[in-house]
């Protein structure tokens, strides 16, 4: 079984290894940062990564991925977020939970 520093080092891992993020819309990966990294209450770790795509018109996000310091990708999650105007973004949240059964 795993002890509590185990799971503290899973965290910790999250929190200092997952560099950047990429966000694809229009059929292009782009570069985005994490702005945020936190513990939530219940012990969750969450990335916050802001998504503002520039281009005229809607737009849709199909996929968003996490890169470790390595460059490698390390996460990776489909999504069809729709966007309807040049000015529209979103704050997108990964979290993990570790939890043994």
């Amino acid at each position: 079984m795993l002890t509590e520093r185990a799971f503290e080092s899973f965290k910790k891992f999250i929190e200092t290894n997952i560099a950047y993020a990429k966000v694809e819309y229009e059929g292009v990966l782009h570069k985005a940062e994490i702005v945020s990294r936190e513990r939530l209450p219940d012990g969750r770790v969450a990335l916050s990564i802001p998504i503002t795509p520039e281009v005229s018109g809607a737009t849709t996000i199909t996929k968003i991925q996490l890169y470790d310091i390595g460059n490698k990708l390390w996460a990776e999650k489909t999504e069809a977020i729709k966007l309807k105007g040049v000015q529209q973004g979103v704050l997108y949240r990964f979290s993990f939970n570790f939890k043994e059964e």
